[in-house]
C-alpha cells in the first residue's frame, strides 16, 4: 500500500516521536511489508513538511528499535525482525540480508532437468527415477560466497530457466506466477565439512565445516513446491547470520 502521508499531530510530542510512531503504526499493521522500501530523506521531509534533522531523527530510532535497517548505497527497508516470530515462516534469503542491512546476488551454476532422488521423486508426487527442475546458485553477501543453494521443483517449473535468478527466487515466484511459498516442513540439520566442487563454489578450503540444512516448502494450499538444500559458512557471523 505504501507509505501513508496525513496523521494527527500532538502538540505535546516531539515531531520525530510522532513520525516515528506513524511509521511504526503502519508497519504493524502492514500497511508497510517487510523489505519495503521506504521514501528517502528528502522524499519524505516533502511529504510530511518536516525538517531533515526531524526525519533523520525518526528514522534513526526505527533503525535502533529494529522497525528498519539501512543498506548503504541501498536505501531504508522495513525490517524482517518481526516475521520471524513465526516458526513456520519461509524466509527468503534476500529479504534476510535487507534485514541484516547486505546487500546480495546469485550466481547460478545450473538451471535444469536432472534425475530426482527418491526423496524428492516422492516429496513432488512424481514417480520414481523421475526428472526434477534443479536450480543450483552461490549467494554471495556483499559480493562474498556465503551459501550454496540447490532447490529442486517439479519439472513443470522447467520454465523457471529463463528468469533471472541472480535475484529473489520467491520474489519471481509471488510477483510473476502467484505461487506463494507459504510454510515449511522440519529443517533436517547437520555438519558438513566441505570439500571439493562444494568447497571451490564457497570459496572456502577443503573440509571446512559448513552447517547443511535441508527443508521442503508447500504453498498457502498445503501443496509441495520445492525442496531446497543449503550448505551455509559459519566462519564470518559478522557478514551473514543464519537463521533455521
Amino acid at each position: 500500500m505504501g507509505i501513508r502521508m496525513k496523521f494527527e499531530k500532538i502538540d505535546s510530542l516531539p515531531l520525530y516521536t510522532q513520525l516515528q510512531n506513524h511509521i511504526k503504526k503502519q508497519i504493524d499493521q502492514r500497511d508497510l511489508e517487510p523489505g519495503d522500501q521506504i521514501p528517502s530523506e528528502t522524499e519524505l521531509q516533502n511529504v510530511y513538511g518536516m525538517s531533515r534533522v526531524t526525519i533523520r531523527k525518526a528514522i534513526a530510532e526505527l533503525v535502533k528499535e529494529g522497525y528498519l535497517v539501512k543498506i548503504q548505497g541501498k536505501g531504508t527497508y522495513v525490517s524482517q525482525v518481526a516475521d520471524f516470530d513465526s516458526t513456520n515462516n519461509i524466509r527468503s534469503f534476500t529479504k534476510l540480508c535487507i534485514m541484516q542491512g547486505h546487500a546480495t546476488i546469485a550466481e547460478v551454476l545450473h538451471a535444469g532437468l536432472v534425475k530426482g532422488t527418491k526423496e524428492q521423486c516422492t516429496f513432488l508426487g512424481l514417480p520414481e527415477d523421475s526428472e526434477v527442475m534443479c536450480i543450483k546458485r552461490v549467494r554471495k553477501v556483499d559480493d562474498i560466497p556465503m551459501v550454496l543453494e540447490t532447490n529442486y521443483f517439479h519439472p513443470v517449473f522447467e520454465f523457471l530457466k529463463y528468469d533471472d535468478l541472480r535475484y529473489s527466487l520467491y520474489d519471481i515466484l509471488i510477483s510473476k506466477y502467484h505461487i506463494l511459498p507459504s510454510t515449511k516442513g522440519l529443517n533436517t540439520v547437520s555438519i558438513r565439512n566441505v570439500q571439493g566442487e562444494e568447497a571451490e563454489a564457497l570459496k572456502v578450503k577443503d573440509n571446512m565445516a559448513t552447517i547443511y540444512n535441508q527443508v521442503e516448502v508447500f504453498d498457502d494450499k498445503g501443496k509441495a513446491i520445492h525442496i531446497v538444500e543449503e550448505i551455509v559458512r559459519v566462519d564470518k557471523p559478522e557478514v551473514f547470520k543464519f537463521y533455521l
